[in-house]
């Protein structure tokens, strides 16, 4: 399987929506395509989808995937590395109405050129990205600050769960 990351955003991301639909499509059942759909407006016709899912659900499509796509968020892409994958990240772009700025851009830049992840600039680099990345080992340990990161969002999602408990 692989699985699609648009996230939480209220912006729809329609663009990657029916990117990946195409590609679903296009594999006719090589793989199946499993979209976290988020507030996107176009519906999936080929691949499956939900529009939400919880954390633990998340990460639990993120382990089982063979490859991750995913919005260039820093949460869904620190879930992609400590569970072990190398994403394909695409960024959000303010001009296309999916963000309200281009912070996703150099994010996705930087975790590219620490060999985190791989990025796509167009939607016409994404079949290439994920042969790919298909074709990667797995990576063996994350980069120090990808680390520091990952720590700091483990303590926050517990503080957000110890609170909704109390």
């Amino acid at each position: 399987m692989i699985f699609v990351i648009m996230g939480m955003e209220v912006h729809p991301f329609d663009r990657l929506a029916r990117a990946i639909d195409e590609l679903q499509l296009a594999e006719a059942g090589r793989e199946e395509y499993f979209i976290q759909l988020g507030s996107c407006t176009y519906e999936p016709k080929h691949a499956r989808f939900e529009r939400f899912l919880s954390f633990g659900d998340v990460c639990e499509n993120v382990r089982k995937s063979s490859v991750v796509i995913s919005h260039a968020g820093a949460g869904s892409t620190l879930v992609c590395i400590q569970q072990g994958k190398h994403p394909i990240l695409v960024p959000r772009r303010s001009h296309f109405g999916e963000h309200v700025d281009e912070h996703q851009v150099p994010f996705a830049a930087r975790f590219a050129g620490l060999g985190l992840a791989t990025t796509v600039d167009t939607l016409e680099e994404l079949p290439a990205a994920v042969v790919a990345v298909r074709a990667k080992p797995p990576p063996r340990q994350l980069a120090g600050g990808a680390r520091e990161l990952e720590a700091w969002l483990e303590a926050f999602w517990q503080g957000i769960a110890g609170r909704a408990r109390a």
